[in-house]
């Protein structure tokens, strides 16, 4: 489905990190050539010239604060769905608050581009603001990565003056290069879920993403289902309908990972109806769970949400704790297939917690080398006397690209 070295492809010029330690008299000359080569194109109004990596301060000359300042400008924007937020229009200080860039390293870059290195092109700090981050949507990831190991090469064994500066200059280079080398690689982030009748995002942190511990990655149907979920709130007066039937209104995620599917349920319900009368919990196995906690407080649901351990092998600590057995009013499930195990599973925590009268949301991507489970998990579900009342096709964005999803709607028969 995913190739975790997707950076890398076969028959690319291979960029040499020696190239971005010319000399200045060699950098200008290979622009001088460039702009001779383009004179009747050259755009009368420079200020608007596009620039490109021999604009980057020359890692041979730049003293290690300038090449920090550009570092940091080069960090990614905000993720918002899966996406990066541009934002071309913001002010300075503005990008200076949302890269967390101090304004003396902006000062520094701003004297290297008017006084000892000018370029027309980033003179000012809005130039430098605007056009430096957009570098890394304008010129390939290996021009950006020989960049990066040429910093790397300069000051990795570096015992000279400002250490401190050169200390994190080498760990914004880290994580530049960790960032051009696709999802599995990159550190520990924060992203942003905005969802279409929800007043506020979620905010979600996931640590670093390991094999073992997929579940701190946030996948794509988990935002899929998340809207759906959030326009059904928004649409039914699912309170009256549920208080029919019940004092209090509980609801189960099972195999929560980030949390985003119980967080917006959550989230939407608070608009709606406070947070009185409701009983939500957000569960996943210990090594997720503490991760799970965490973005509950982020997003100011503690005390409402429940964050708790659920072996799906093992469900009776949880009862034991908890009770809810046969007792759920809502039961909700993204992406709970990546076992041969699973489809079972599924169905006997489904069995075991949903109310007679409950209903079941469950968000399944369309992976191929899965088919085979999902049938078995529709079979199942027939066996146990459940029946699927509504059936949905979709496709949505992931860490990898676009995805297929199928979403149930189960009840008891």
């Amino acid at each position: 489905m995913f190739d975790p070295l997707d950076l890398y492809t076969p028959n690319e010029v291979k960029i040499e990190s020696s190239q971005f330690n010319l000399g200045k008299s060699e950098l200008l000359q290979e622009r001088q050539h460039g702009m001779e080569a383009n004179e009747d194109e050259k755009q009368s109004d420079e200020e608007d010239n596009i620039i490109d990596n021999l604009d980057l301060p020359s890692v041979k000359y730049a003293p290690p604060e300038v090449i920090l300042c550009v570092l940091i400008l080069l960090r990614p924007d905000r993720q918002v769905n899966f996406n990066q937020e541009t934002d071309k229009n913001k002010s300075v200080l503005g990008i200076c608050k949302s890269h967390g860039l101090e304004p003396y390293l902006l000062e520094r870059l701003l004297n290297w581009y008017t006084e000892e290195w000018p370029n027309k092109r980033l003179n000012s700090v809005e130039k430098i603001c605007n056009k430096i981050p957009m570098l890394r949507f304008m010129i390939s990831k290996q021009l950006l990565l020989g960049y990066y190991t040429a910093v790397l090469k300069k000051y990795n064994n570096y015992d000279g003056p400002n250490i401190r500066t050169v200390q994190q200059l080498l760990k914004e280079t880290s994580s530049r290069i960790s960032e051009n080398c696709g999802r599995t690689a990159q550190p520990s982030i924060v992203r942003y879920f905005e969802l279409k009748h929800l007043d506020n995002a979620i905010s979600l942190y996931e640590p670093s993403l390991t094999a073992d511990n997929l579940g701190w990655k946030t996948w794509g149907s988990s935002l899929i289902l998340s809207q759906s979920l959030v326009d059904y709130l928004h649409t039914t007066d699912v309170k009256s309908r549920m208080n029919r039937h019940t004092k209090e209104i509980k609801v189960l995620e099972l195999g929560s990972g980030t949390g985003l599917v119980g967080l917006s349920w959550a989230s939407k319900w608070k608009e709606l109806y406070g947070t009185d009368n409701i009983e939500i919990f957000v569960t996943d196995l210990p090594e997720i769970v503490t991760n799970l906690k965490k973005n509950v407080s982020l997003n100011n649901l503690q005390g409402f949400v429940q964050a708790e351990i659920l072996d799906w092998t093992n469900p009776l600590d949880f009862i034991d704790k908890f009770g809810h057995e046969n007792d759920f009013d809502v039961i909700l499930i993204a992406d709970p297939i990546y076992s041969p195990q699973h489809p079972e599973w599924v169905v006997n925590m489904i069995s075991k917690f949903l109310a007679p009268s409950g209903v079941c949301h469950l968000e399944i991507p369309l992976r191929a080398k899965y088919a085979k489970e999902r049938e078995i998990l529709k079979s199942l579900l027939r066996d146990n006397n459940f029946k699927v009342v509504k059936e949905a096709h979709s496709e949505g964005m992931d860490d990898w690209g676009i995805v297929d999803y199928l979403y149930r709607q189960i009840i008891r028969n």
